[in-house]
């Protein structure tokens, strides 16, 4: 809802100033090429120039850059899902005892040294749905980036009809030649523009050199270029900040509400029950559980189960080996627990829905929690 609201009002900015893909680009993988191979105009030299002793050093440097920040990056990307610790002892141990692991890092490596080393932009021109969205959100009143017509045209070695001068543009290709895209914003709003602003620094650098106003390619609405007012707030615009309003309201209200243990019960993968031991008198079953219990507070807490004794009447017994247990903010613990009971606990049904007390006690709070679980047996 907020890049609906955003592009409708600003254009691309999502594209050329929060995208990750621009960021990787801009912000690690472009300064790395810059560092290293010097800016656009001398890394163009060198990519004409023949493989000599001067090229291949500076390929070979800025390509091992390269791997090293893709490494970095799939190895931080893959540390989400394993944890840092288990992830740094996998690196440091034998390949072989962590195949799956080396393999999915590894392409995982290869793929971002190939999307920011090489393909770049052509994501966003080629892959990117963002661009084919845009044109059905932006309007006349959008804020994009734009080339002043009236002002830049006819461009230098064009004269005018009426007067015989030519405008601004002195028609010198820098926009173009600067823009990772590769189009010529002075056609006009194009769908491969990512609003990264590079054609407009290229021109005010050569509006300053030939001492004209800066600003001949600049953000500005359509209807601000042809010199009218640029109308903000409309019945599209207001609908898609009541929505973004409406969004971050629930993610508020969901987050201050939220449970200070977050608790989830499943069933073992194993077989659903298991016949301990059968005689005339009764015959005992065991079920067994896994339970996840997330602190989602910013206190230590310390979870139990509540065993109480009415549960003892009805013959149910819970084994849970690891509670009770501490659990830092932030964190969570998993735990096996077997409930035990009798068969006559079933009656003449196969399951019964028992509730499962959990106590939480923290320096602030002590709330119980009941989880309503189904025990099963034979019929």
């Amino acid at each position: 809802m907020g890049l609906l609201f955003i592009t409708s009002v600003w254009g691309r900015v999502w594209c050329g100033w929060a995208c990750p893909q621009t960021i990787g680009i801009d912000g690690i993988f472009r300064w790395i090429e810059t560092l290293v191979e010097g800016n656009y105009i001398a890394r163009k030299k060198l990519q004409a120039a023949p493989f000599d002793k001067e090229k291949i050093v500076k390929k070979a440097i800025k390509w091992s850059l390269f791997f090293f920040i893709s490494a970095l990056v799939s190895h931080t990307f893959y540390a989400y899902f394993t944890g840092a610790g288990i992830l740094a002892s996998m690196a440091l141990s034998s390949p072989s005892e962590n195949l799956t692991t080396f393999y999915i890092v590894n392409a995982t490596t290869l793929i971002i040294l190939f999307n920011f080393g090489w393909f770049k932009e052509q994501l966003c021109t080629i892959i990117c749905p963002y661009g084919r969205l845009q044109s059905v959100l932006m309007d006349e009143d959008s804020l994009v980036v734009a080339y002043d017509e009236n002002r830049g045209e006819p461009r230098k070695g064009k004269k005018r009809s009426s007067g015989g001068e030519t405008g601004d543009c002195i028609d010198c290709y820098k926009c173009v030649v600067v823009c990772p895209t590769g189009i010529d914003i002075r056609r006009g709003i194009q769908m491969e523009c990512i609003a990264c602003t590079s054609c407009i620094d290229a021109c005010d650098e050569v509006m300053r050199i030939t001492k004209k106003p800066e600003g001949l390619i600049r953000y500005e609405s359509e209807n601000g270029l042809k010199g009218e007012k640029t109308i903000f707030w409309k019945m599209k615009t207001s609908i898609y900040f009541g929505l973004t309003l409406l969004s971050f309201l629930g993610l508020f209200l969901y987050v201050i509400n939220r449970s200070e243990l977050d608790i989830t019960v499943l069933r073992a993968h194993e077989n659903p029950y298991q016949v301990l031991s059968t005689s005339e008198e009764e015959t005992l079953i065991a079920n067994h559980f896994t339970l996840n219990l997330k602190n989602q507070s910013s206190q230590e807490m310390e979870v139990d189960i509540i065993r109480t004794g009415e549960m003892e009447n009805s013959e149910i017994e819970i084994i849970a080996s690891t509670l009770p247990g501490i659990i830092p903010p932030g964190e969570a613990i998993k735990n096996h627990v077997f409930i035990k009971f009798s068969k006559s606990v079933l009656g003449k049904k196969r399951s019964r829905y028992f509730k499962l007390q959990i106590i939480a006690k923290s320096e602030s709070i002590t709330k119980k929690y009941i989880k309503e679980i189904s025990l099963v047996g034979p019929i």
